[in-house]
């Protein structure tokens, strides 16, 4: 055996080690954390009831620079998420989407409410943006942060950005409840 190449190895094992150990580390660090998780502040996104007045009853009566709370399920679109910005849309939960149909293969995208008439579906849907300091909505897309995913029950609080009687509502968000997603049992 070669005295000389065992005593390299054996003074290069220690140093391999803490190279290796630095790269796990590195590995373990929440690589699934999104970046529009971490733009949003802690707590912005909380589950709970989700209640408050509905998409339609908010439209009839909000006015502009309003404080509200709004409640609608997340859709109205093949793509209710922009992509890359914090903004999506929301739909009175009074309209029913092509998942409550009861024939779940109906539709490979129910919550884009395609079964209901285009009056019903301008009249009962939102805009939801989170903005930041400057009024611009953050440059992160949200689908499937923190449960926001198509059909999600949220209640919304913010402040009305926009409005008009054309059907437009825009509400600024300052926090989002989120209901908890209904789980079913297995036999």
């Amino acid at each position: 055996m070669n005295t000389s190449a065992s005593t390299r190895t054996m003074r290069a094992f220690p140093a391999l080690c803490l190279l290796l150990a630095a790269v796990l580390v590195r590995c373990s660090e929440n690589p699934t954390a999104s970046p529009a998780a971490s733009a949003l502040p802690a707590g912005f996104v909380t589950e709970g009831s989700a209640n408050g007045p509905t998409v339609t009853a908010v439209k009839t009566q909000a006015r502009t620079g309003e404080r509200v709370t709004i409640v609608g399920r997340i859709g109205g679109s093949v793509e209710p998420f922009v992509v890359d910005r914090a903004v999506f849309t929301i739909v009175d939960p009074a309209l029913p989407s092509c998942a409550d149909g009861g024939d779940p293969d109906h539709c490979a995208t129910p919550w884009d409410y395609c079964c209901e008439e285009r009056a019903s579906l301008r009249a009962g849907t939102a805009t939801i943006e989170i903005v930041d300091a400057a009024g611009k909505p953050l440059p992160v897309g949200l689908r499937g942060v923190q449960g926001l995913d198509p059909l999600a029950t949220v209640a919304v609080t913010g402040v009305v950005a926009d409005r008009n009687d054309q059907g437009l509502l825009i509400v600024r968000a300052e926090r989002i409840e989120r209901r908890p997603t209904a789980t079913v049992p297995t036999p």
